[in-house]
């Protein structure tokens, strides 16, 4: 055989065997991808849901037990006597000593209850300094048959770590999840370290669900709403099915009384994003007193009676205070409670 014959044999067996390698290999390689997983796309979970009221290991002492509170008085409920667009209390009346007073709420969706079942909560705000009538609010809260207490802000004075220390010792006891937003005076320097160790609160905002209420937290605690916070909202709100929408934050954007003790920036946008949204209720503080009214069909409701010095100027509805908040079907009714 000729060497020329010979070295054109092994040339085609050398593309032989180099197209087999690669027929092989290409097997080999598509059994491996074959017997991979497929990606899994993970479900989206961008809001936090808060939890239960969680105290740090470095808990103080507690301060001495308050004697232990005597029975539970019937409440008197005083009858509102103005239309849905004022407030929907009227002026306050000190109440006899040993009894609570009850203003229930004008305004309530109109869908009749389906059931006797229903979802009640409560509401406060504007606390700080006053941890003796801040504990006289928690027991109320935890008798008065509520599933949890959103705290509309001001927990403290300063948002040092000796007045979060402080805010621990009223809080001892007191075994219903808490859900707050921040306010101003939670902020030291404005940063909300110290808010987020000791509050409970699961971020600066987040939302959760509650039987056919959605509630969205939000953070005005730099004395507005910022773009940033409203982009958040209405995301959040934008998501939910649930038929009720409710928004808690700090600062109320007006004020039913006629005061300029509102938000600093923000306001006219955030009005506008409820609307949009189709919230049912707003809730906020930062106005030590209780004033609520209307506005383009969403209900503002203000609630900062939880410990702090009141504000008797300007605001005729002043009184310590907490809201008990009842959702029967979508049926909605707030009461102030005098404590």
């Amino acid at each position: 055989m000729s060497k020329r014959k010979t070295q054109k044999q092994n040339r085609g067996q050398i593309i032989y065997l180099t197209l087999g390698l690669i027929v092989a290999l290409s097997m080999v390689v598509s059994l491996i991808i074959g017997s991979l997983p497929e990606p899994v796309t993970p479900t989206p979970t961008p809001f936090p849901t808060s939890t239960s009221f969680i105290r740090p290991t470095d808990t103080p002492t507690p301060s001495p037990s308050p004697a232990p509170m005597g029975p539970v008085l019937p409440t008197a409920t005083v009858t509102p006597t103005i239309t849905p667009t004022l407030s929907a209390v009227p002026a306050a009346v000190a109440p006899a000593a040993g009894t609570s007073t009850t203003a229930a709420s004008a305004f309530a969706h109109d869908t009749p209850a389906a059931d006797d079942s229903a979802l009640v909560f409560a509401v406060c705000g504007d606390s700080r300094g006053n941890p003796d009538q801040y504990r006289k609010v928690l027991q109320a809260v935890m008798a008065d048959g509520s599933e949890f207490l959103i705290h509309t802000g001001d927990l403290v004075n300063e948002g040092t770590e000796a007045e979060w220390q402080a805010f621990l010792a009223p809080m001892v006891g007191f075994t219903l999840p808490f859900y707050p937003v921040p306010g101003n005076h939670d902020g030291l320097d404005g940063k909300l370290d110290g808010y987020l160790k000791y509050s409970g609160a699961a971020a600066a905002h987040y939302s959760f669900d509650r039987d056919l209420v959605h509630i969205a937290l939000a953070d005005s605690h730099g004395g507005g709403v910022t773009a940033g916070e409203l982009a958040w909202l209405r995301d959040d709100l934008s998501t939910t099915k649930q038929p009720v929408k409710i928004v808690f934050l700090h600062h109320p954007p007006f004020d039913p009384d006629g005061t300029d003790h509102i938000m600093a920036f923000g306001s006219e946008p955030f009005m506008e994003l409820m609307v949009e949204q189709g919230v049912d209720y707003v809730f906020a503080g930062h106005i030590h007193a209780f004033a609520q009214a209307e506005r383009d069909g969403v209900v503002y409701t203000i609630t900062g009676g939880g410990g702090a010095a009141l504000y008797s100027t300007g605001h005729p509805q002043v009184f310590y205070h907490y809201l008990r908040v009842t959702v029967r079907s979508e049926q909605v009714t707030i009461e102030a409670i005098k404590v």
